[in-house]
C-alpha cells in the first residue's frame, strides 16, 4: 500500500471583537513545507502532534502553509484570504488522503463571524464528502454548525490552562487515519449552551474538572469516540456564542453522553464566574517580601484573550511605589520603541507610552534608561505548553525605570512563556515581579519560576463582560436571564 498523505495548515489565531487593531500580516509567523514539519515534529503544538501521530502511522504530512498568531484584533480579509487560497490551491493539485487542520476556532475578519467554517466549506467544494477532514481546536473555539457539518471530527484541547495541543492534534490525526482504514465512522451528539464561563474555567478545579473526568471516563468505557467541551472565548460579539459539547461515537451517535454533560454544564454555570485578588494586596505580598518572584496575570488587558496589550493601568501602580523589588512590565508601543532604538543602549530619555488603545488608564510618562533594544528575535517556548515551539519577536526595547523594567514591544505579544523576557534580554527569574499579559494560561510555563497569581484589574479583556457593547452575540448567561433545556444537535454518521 502507497504510503498515506495527510494534508495540513490553514490560519489560527483568536479574535477580539472589541479590540479596534486588525491583525494584520506581519504578527503572523509563518511556515510552510519542510521547514513547517521539521519544525512541529516533537513540539507540544497542534500541528506537532499531527506529524507526530501522522508519522508513527507510517504517513507523510504535508503543510502548504500555516499563519499563526497570538490573539488581538480580527484579521484583515486579506491574510485569511491569502492563507486560505494557498491551502486550497493544494487541495485542487491532490495527491493526499485526507485534511487534518491545526486551527483555534475563535477567528474573526471583518466580514466573517466564522473563518473556519468558510475554510472548511472551500475545502468541502474542492474534495468533496469522500476525503476524510478532522481538526484540533483550542477549547476556547468558537464552534459553528457550518463547522460541524463539514468536519468529521472536531478535537478540542481538553486542559485549560492548555498543555494538551500535541495530543489534540494527534487525536485528530488518529481519527483520519481510522477512517481511512475504515475502522472508524464518526456519528455525532453535539449540544450548545448560550453561556459563557467567566474566569472560573480551569480543568483542574472544580466544576470542569470532575465534568471532563466524567468525559474521560465515557471514552475510557466504550461509550463515545471521543469527547470535546468548548468553553467559547468571551470577547466575540458573533450570532451562536456559546459553550458546546460534542461527544462522537462510532456509527451511532452517543446522546446520553453529550447530554449528561451539558445538563450538568449549565445546572453549574454560576459556580462558573469567579473572582481574583486586587493588584494592590498583591504588591503589598512584594513588599513584604516573597520566597520566589510573584508572577502576575493582567487580566484585563490580556494579549492572550485578544487585548491590544497596551494598557497602562499595573505600569502605574508599579512606578507609584518605591517599596517594590525589580519588576518587569510589557506594554506595547512602536513609537516608543523606535525612540529607544534610536537612543541605543545606555542612553536616558523621557518618553509618554501605552494607553491609545486601552483607556482605562491614559499614557504613562517615563524616564529611564535604554538597556536593551532590536528589531528582531527568537523565542522558544520552555513549556510545558507549546514546548519546543518558536517564535518570531518583532522590534523591542527595555526601558529601565527604577526597578521597574518597562518592556517595548511594537506588536502585543502575550508573554505566555519566560522565553519572551529572555529574548529581551530579561530574565524573569531574577526579578520580584513579572507581569504577563494573560489571565492563567501563562501558569504553567512560569511555575518553575515563580508564583503565579491572576490579578482583578480593568481592561477590554476583564471578566465583567456586561461592560462590554453586546449586541449580536445576546441573549447569552450571565448578561442575560434566560431559561435553556440542553438539547441535541446531533449531525449523526458521515458528512451531511
Amino acid at each position: 500500500m502507497a504510503k498515506r498523505r495527510i494534508l495540513a495548515g490553514g490560519i489560527a489565531q483568536e479574535s477580539h471583537s472589541f479590540n479596534p487593531v486588525p491583525t494584520g500580516r506581519s504578527w503572523f509567523n509563518i511556515r510552510a513545507g519542510r521547514e513547517a514539519v521539521e519544525g512541529a515534529r516533537g513540539s507540544n503544538s497542534v500541528l506537532g502532534g499531527i506529524v507526530d501521530a501522522a508519522e508513527a502511522s507510517g504517513a507523510e504530512v504535508i503543510v502548504p502553509v500555516l499563519f499563526r498568531a497570538q490573539s488581538g484584533g480580527p484579521v484583515e480579509e486579506a491574510v485569511f484570504a491569502d492563507a486560505r487560497d494557498i491551502l486550497c490551491d493544494a487541495a485542487r493539485r491532490g495527491d493526499f488522503d485526507a485534511i487534518v487542520l491545526p486551527l483555534h476556532g475563535g477567528m474573526l475578519t471583518p466580514s466573517l463571524e466564522d473563518p473556519e467554517g468558510a475554510l472548511m466549506a472551500a475545502l468541502r467544494a474542492i474534495v468533496g464528502d469522500d476525503v476524510p477532514m478532522t481538526a484540533g481546536f483550542d477549547l476556547h473555539a468558537h464552534v459553528t454548525p457550518e463547522i460541524l457539518a463539514r468536519c468529521d471530527l472536531l478535537a478540542g484541547y481538553l486542559t485549560n490552562p492548555h498543555a494538551d495541543q500535541g495530543s489534540t492534534g494527534r487525536r485528530a490525526t488518529r481519527a483520519a487515519l481510522d477512517m481511512l482504514e475504515g475502522r472508524l465512522r464518526p456519528a455525532l451528539a453535539a449540544v450548545h449552551l448560550p453561556m459563557l464561563t467567566l474566569g472560573h474555567d480551569r480543568t483542574d478545579e472544580e466544576p470542569l474538572l470532575s465534568l471532563h473526568r466524567r468525559a474521560r471516563e465515557a471514552v475510557e468505557r466504550g461509550a463515545a469516540h471521543d469527547v470535546s467541551i468548548f468553553n467559547a472565548q468571551q470577547f466575540l460579539d458573533v450570532r451562536g456564542l456559546g459553550q458546546w459539547v460534542l461527544a462522537y461515537g462510532n456509527g451511532t451517535p452517543p446522546d446520553d453522553v453529550a447530554l449528561e454533560l451539558a445538563r450538568t454544564l449549565w445546572d453549574r454555570r454560576r459556580e462558573l464566574i469567579g473572582t481574583y485578588p486586587s493588584l494592590e494586596e498583591q504588591l503589598d505580598r512584594a513588599a513584604r517580601g516573597t520566597p520566589r518572584p510573584l508572577v502576575l496575570g493582567d487580566q484585563g488587558d490580556r494579549v492572550a484573550g485578544g487585548s491590544p496589550g497596551d494598557g497602562t493601568h499595573v505600569l502605574r501602580a508599579l512606578l507609584a511605589r518605591g517599596d517594590l523589588p525589580a519588576s518587569a512590565v510589557p506594554v506595547v508601543d512602536a513609537e516608543a520603541v523606535r525612540a529607544c532604538l534610536a537612543a541605543g543602549p545606555g542612553r536616558e530619555v523621557t518618553l509618554t507610552v501605552g494607553g491609545r488603545f486601552s483607556r482605562v488608564a491614559p499614557p504613562t510618562e517615563v524616564t529611564g534608561v535604554v538597556v536593551a533594544a532590536g528589531t528582531s528575535a527568537e523565542v522558544v517556548y520552555d513549556g510545558p505548553a507549546d514546548a519546543g515551539y518558536r517564535a518570531a519577536l518583532g522590534a523591542h526595547a527595555v526601558l529601565r525605570a527604577g526597578k521597574v523594567h518597562v518592556v517595548l514591544t511594537d506588536q502585543p505579544y502575550s508573554y505566555l512563556d519566560p522565553g519572551y523576557f529572555r529574548a529581551m534580554g530579561v530574565d524573569p527569574a531574577q526579578l520580584g515581579i513579572v507581569v504577563t499579559r494573560s489571565g492563567y494560561h501563562f501558569t504553567l510555563n512560569y511555575a518553575a519560576i515563580g508564583e503565579c497569581v491572576t490579578v482583578d484589574t480593568p481592561g477590554m479583556t476583564s471578566y465583567r463582560v456586561a461592560e462590554l457593547p453586546f449586541t449580536v452575540a445576546r441573549p447569552f448567561f450571565p448578561l442575560d436571564d434566560i431559561e435553556v433545556t440542553p438539547r441535541l444537535h446531533a449531525r449523526g454518521s458521515g458528512v451531511p
